[in-house]
């Protein structure tokens, strides 16, 4: 057994993980074979637990992945890092980062990084020759932007590297994406926030090993979601159909169900799984600017598989979300006549920004209602200040 055939049962092992069914590899030699199927493997702890459905609902520095049309979405410097825990030692780290501009678009940066414990090695008389690393890995460079007619566009450029001990592989691919809000354009009660996506995935050069060569996983990538308030609470649905080049047709199905934007609820399911049954589940978990989201997916005999993943935003951007979801909790409970609470909210928004007319102004009203007869309660003055 030589190296090659090492590197075979390596991707074997990697393409049975990620659930794919009947897929060959670049290094065979019949026609319309596909290599760098690592590409294949969903990132993201959000996406997995929906069953992958994303492509038109996708919000996050994760759209990278799913459709980079999704970054426009984003409102605040954002960054992410994930960690999935395969089976059999094999792991991936994945780290994203965005910085949407006022005027120009979003950019975005994000590498992925796939690898394994090592590995038994052999000549080309098959003796063993020592353990060998092997890994995977994808930089990419996204930009995004909103365009006419309510749709927003987005293109990834892809860098990718598999390596084997000494050997290695290069290429390069292109993702182009986009979503538009249907609801927008049908002008249906009740239908306002459907919205629709689409994404052709890894259109590029060939992945080249010594002497083969194949081509990347090409995929189209469609689908429709739709966001309701359920209990005065957001459920979003989604369905996603993919036509790749080297597979049938296989379809993804997802639920969120998000309780006061503070908890994430996730059920999944994809079609055409030979491993597994399909389901996924996932949850998350959102406190202020930190965000923390964990995936489970089932494949069968195998057992299961893990992903985690933490997200923060920061900048001016990240301040600006913090004094608006604070008012938005303090004008809810100002509505429903909690003042206490109300005056709570207020009061962190005066901790970031103690010269808030808005929220000095409802400081002062949920006082009055509190304490009509009594003293009011004076806003607290900012550290450092007399």
């Amino acid at each position: 057994m030589n190296r090659l055939k090492v590197l075979k049962t390596i991707l074997i092992t990697f393409i049975y993980l990620s659930g794919f069914q009947s897929i060959n590899l670049a290094y065979a030699s019949d026609p319309g074979t596909t290599g760098a199927n690592f590409l294949k493997i969903g990132i993201g702890p959000r996406a997995v637990g929906m069953g992958e459905a994303q492509v038109a609902i996708c919000n996050g520095v994760t759209s990278v992945f799913w459709n980079p049309a999704g970054l426009v979405s984003i409102p605040t410097q954002e960054a992410s890092f994930i960690y999935n825990l395969w089976l059999e030692s094999i792991s991936s780290q994945y780290f994203g980062y965005t910085y949407p501009h006022a005027t120009i678009g979003t950019f975005a940066g994000s590498i992925n990084y796939l690898s394994m414990d090592k590995i038994q090695g052999y000549d080309a008389g098959g003796q063993e020759t020592g353990k060998v690393t092997a890994y995977d890995l994808l930089g990419v460079l996204s930009y995004a932007r909103e365009l006419p007619y309510g749709i927003n566009g987005g293109i990834n450029l892809k860098f990718i590297q598999q390596k084997l001990e000494k050997e290695s592989s290069f290429a390069f691919g292109v993702d182009i994406g986009v979503i538009g809000g249907l609801g927008r354009w049908l002008k249906v009660k009740g239908m306002e926030r459907l919205t629709i996506g689409a994404n052709l995935q890894n259109l590029g050069s060939k992945v080249r090993f010594q002497k083969e060569k194949g081509s990347l996983p090409l995929n189209f990538k469609f689908g429709v979601g739709l966001r309701k308030e359920v209990f005065g609470d957001p459920l979003t649905i989604a369905i996603d159909g993919n036509l790749p080049n080297d597979n049938d047709f296989y379809g993804s199905l997802g639920i969120e169900y998000r309780v006061r934007d503070l908890i994430a609820l996730r059920l999944g399911y994809k079609t055409g799984q030979d491993l597994g049954n399909g389901i996924s589940f996932g949850g998350g978990i959102k406190v202020d600017i930190f965000q923390i989201d964990y995936a489970l997916v089932h494949f069968g005999e195998l057992g299961y598989t893990h992903r985690i993943g933490v997200v923060t935003r920061f900048g001016k951007e990240a301040k600006a979300v913090l004094i608006e979801k604070a008012f938005k909790r303090g004008m809810e409970y100002y509505n429903e006549e909690k003042y206490a609470e109300a005056i709570l909210e207020f009061n962190k928004i005066l901790e970031l920004d103690p010269e808030n007319e808005k929220a000095l102004e409802m400081m002062r009203r949920a006082n009055e209602k509190l304490t009509p007869q009594s003293k009011e309660v004076a806003p607290r003055e900012p550290e450092g200040k007399p």
